[in-house]
């Protein structure tokens, strides 16, 4: 996840537009219309003309203003919608900044596109197994509405290998540097559908990485976007299809991958049956904090509890 902010320019003029609030007044309007602007000359009016020009681009930089309205704005005045989304939060922005209101007329067809464009970008992550493979690290996304278990992974900055991009996101969701461990052969890879009518989907790379301790302490460099970090017991991806399908809900984005890490897991302790330790580097967090600790039997006493339930939409907000 990219957080390159862009400072303001002293010299950058902006006129403004109120923006409408339904939830408050004239003094509401003025406060959120200050913040659009001042995080729009932070995030997005310096930079290069072809970045703004662009809607995927333009997107780009306001969803980085929007981590920030989220993460910092919000946490200084209880007043502000900390639940505001990208479309809201990007529409109030174009409509308050003189020179983006030109994106308005068809904002909701090219937002739509943007989200296509957006979920097709590549993620790269990595199954962490602890020495004995018979559980793997899991993390859980930041908010209520994020409570499908994933492995920690994001999507590939330009320029960057598979391997390079794995090893970013794990560093930077969990805290332990696994770039000595990567193998590459050692991975699986799975497809992903934004809607069932799409024709194309996103790639998905996970790095197998064996021999982490349960004791490793990890910690999430990122704010507001990793909420647990446990370990999960394998035996529940080496059941009957239809016994897994049941838990589809509980795994969320990385469902399609379960079958294809079994069997990985199998076929290398075949291979190498003892159990092998690989020490991670645990570098303490300049950022948010530790994730919240979950034990072994209350993941499991989650896991079989409403295991059946609806799927749930899991498309992470960062």
């Amino acid at each position: 996840m990219m957080m390159n902010s862009l400072q303001p320019n002293p010299k950058t003029k902006t006129t403004v537009a109120p923006t409408p609030n339904a939830s408050g007044g004239k003094k509401s309007d003025d406060k959120m219309t200050e913040i659009y602007l001042e995080l729009a000359a932070r995030f997005v009016l310096n930079a290069p003309p072809s970045e703004i020009e662009d809607f995927n681009r333009l997107m780009f930089l306001i969803e980085q203003a929007h981590w920030y309205y989220i993460d910092f704005t919000c946490e200084q005045d209880a007043s502000l919608s900390a639940s505001m989304g990208l479309n809201e939060f990007a529409k109030g922005m174009i409509s308050s900044v003189e020179t983006l209101k030109s994106r308005i007329p068809g904002f909701k067809n090219n937002f739509e596109k943007f989200k296509s464009y957006k979920f097709a970008i590549p993620t790269c992550g990595a199954v962490l197994l602890n020495p004995t493979m018979d559980k793997c690290l899991m993390v859980r996304g930041w908010g209520s509405q994020n409570k499908s278990l994933g492995f920690p992974k994001g999507k590939m900055d330009a320029n960057e290998t598979e391997a390079e991009c794995a090893a970013r996101e794990v560093e930077e969701e969990i805290g332990v540097d696994i770039r000595q461990f990567i193998v590459e052969e050692d991975k699986v890879v799975f497809m992903r559908k934004r809607k069932p009518s799409d024709k194309l989907g996103q790639k998905n790379t996970l790095y197998l990485i064996q021999g982490i301790s349960e004791e490793t302490k990890f910690l999430t460099h990122t704010r507001k976007e990793i909420s647990d970090i446990v370990w999960n017991p394998l035996w529940i991806f080496d059941q009957p299809e239809e016994a897994l399908k049941k838990f589809k809900n509980k795994y969320g984005q990385i469902y399609p991958a379960l079958r294809d890490i079994m069997a990985w897991v199998k076929q290398n302790k075949k291979k190498h049956p003892k159990p092998r330790t690989n020490q991670v580097a645990a570098p303490q967090s300049p950022a948010a904090g530790r994730a919240a600790p979950m034990s072994l039997e209350d993941l499991e006493n989650e896991l079989m509890s409403g295991y059946d339930d609806e799927p749930e939409d899991d498309e992470p907000a960062k």
